[in-house]
């Protein structure tokens, strides 16, 4: 496999093809099994074979703190070993990966992550909410847990809490730098500020409250604005402001002060101290740099590049943001709403441009096995392919092959592209994919997936179509200049 490397606001493989990606999140969080919780994952060589045939070239691939090191300092190989089995899969099938240290909640004593020695709470107490991410806003707990994370507070042998978590990141490096299919290190999923969070979510909800009087509606107390968020029904009333795409976006504004502290301050320190132990095994795996929880929502990240110990930005980082609807994680998600994720992306967007690095959004979607909904899918895929931008949606699980959602994931894509790719544009009711790119700084063909049995494609020059049974690739060799291809199938899909 050709190495992926980033080039200003692009990935590019060793070729100097424009790389796209588009894949799925492959993470097990652990069950409980006689003899304690297992973390070995139940895929096999056909999920990565669908992975490919359904189109997918990347992988975020999840680790788990609490499975890796179960005890400080002390590295379960054989959990890594696993990982590196999965790796091997990837490679074999064409795909590539990065490795995705995941949590929710902070650690494996609330939902999953850290394990119960890296969770320090100093006994507040933690309760379970009916919508489990609500947990961040009302468990003293989990803030406290990510309090002393951020402040690297000695864990019980004395070592620092991110002390550990950098070793940890600097041994899962030495073992898979070399791996063919290794693209990259996603160190911490969605960081949370903890006691910060309470406060940032107060501050949207006095906007909001402030909102609702400016145009007329009833004087609500920060109380009475929990107790709306509370009540699904008055919650669904409440979201019915969060249509208007301007309101949306002022709400987001007014935590936007509160956010950016934590991201210029312990999280910025955090991204740097981890690529520093990477970087010290690895000079060349991508570092993805995420936005905080709250930035899925639509807060502008205002997170600095990451950095090296004398202030020179790293040159191999993309941003990795991720976004979601507020109906996420709840049978409304049928209900997702374009215009809510068009002002979350629009930040996101914003913080790509200052930064001026590639983007390969790591969550999104979520929409299970729901068949309702999916013109959202959609919305949002093309705004990807507009923005040029690479994913991994949210997420696999037990019978995905028969997920609606599925077929629309199952779209024409560019996997890699000579030169440099201009625009990309799929028509679902035209039953059409439209691609534009320049091949003057470029010699290796490109190479697009297509879905499905039957094309036709219409090309400014020769080209091989390789059908793999239900689907295949297009390959365009190199000529030169500006090109052009139209690919159109037989409805419906």
């Amino acid at each position: 496999m050709e190495r992926i490397q980033v080039t200003q606001d692009r990935l590019t493989d060793a070729s100097g093809r424009h790389v796209l990606l588009n894949g799925i999140n492959l993470v097990f969080k652990g069950e409980d099994a006689p003899g304690g919780r297992q973390y070995i994952g139940p895929w096999t060589e056909r999920d990565f074979a669908d992975f490919a045939a359904w189109g997918f070239n990347v992988i975020r691939l999840g680790l788990i703190w609490d499975a890796a090191e179960p005890q400080p300092g002390q590295y379960d190989e054989a959990y890594l070993d696993w990982i590196g089995r999965m790796l091997d899969l990837c490679e074999q099938h064409g795909l590539y990966a990065f490795l995705d240290m995941h949590q929710d909640l902070y650690g494996a004593a609330f939902s999953d992550g850290a394990p119960d020695w890296a969770t320090l709470t100093d006994g507040l107490p933690h309760a379970p909410e009916a919508l489990w991410s609500d947990a961040y806003l009302s468990s003293a707990a989990v803030q406290r847990a990510f309090d002393h994370f951020w402040t690297n507070s000695p864990a019980p042998d004395g070592i620092g809490l991110q002390d550990h978590y950098a070793a940890l990141w600097q041994h899962i490096a030495r073992r898979f730098a070399a791996h063919p299919a290794l693209l990259g290190y996603d160190v911490l999923n969605e960081p949370y500020p903890g006691s910060g969070g309470p406060q940032v979510f107060a501050t949207l909800l006095g906007a909001f409250a402030e909102r609702i009087r400016a145009e007329g509606g009833p004087d609500l107390t920060l109380d009475a604005m929990l107790a709306v968020f509370a009540d699904p029904a008055e919650k669904f009333k409440a979201l019915a402001y969060l249509e208007d795409a301007s309101f949306y976006r002022r709400l987001a504004e007014a935590a936007e002060p509160l956010v950016a502290a934590f991201d210029q301050g312990d999280l910025d320190r955090f991204y740097n101290k981890m690529a520093a132990a990477i970087r010290a095994v690895d000079s060349r795996g991508i570092l993805f740099r995420e936005n905080s929880y709250f930035s899925n929502m639509g807060v502008v990240c205002q997170a600095d590049p990451i950095r090296d110990g004398a202030g020179r930005r790293d040159p191999q980082q993309l941003y990795s943001p991720h976004g979601y609807d507020l109906v996420v994680d709840s049978e409304a998600i049928v209900m997702a709403s374009d215009k809510r994720v068009d002002v979350i992306f629009g930040a996101h967007r914003q913080t790509q441009e200052r930064l001026r690095v590639p983007v390969l959004v790591g969550e999104w979607g979520a929409h299970g096995m729901h068949a309702g909904g999916l013109d959202h899918i959609d919305h949002l895929l093309d705004l990807f392919e507009t923005n040029l931008w690479s994913q991994t949606y949210w997420c696999y699980e037990r019978r995905f092959s028969e997920a609606p959602v599925l077929e629309r994931l199952r779209r024409p894509r560019a996997q890699a592209v000579c030169g440099h790719l201009l625009r990309c544009r799929t028509d679902r009711r035209a039953l059409t994919f439209q691609m534009d790119w320049d091949e003057e700084n470029g010699q290796a063909p490109t190479r697009l997936y297509l879905p499905g049995r039957s094309w036709t494609v219409a090309a400014d020059g020769p080209y091989q179509v390789e059908r793999r049974g239900d689907w295949g690739f297009l390959h365009i060799p190199h000529q030169g200049g500006r090109r052009h291809v139209t690919v159109s199938w037989p409805g419906p899909r």
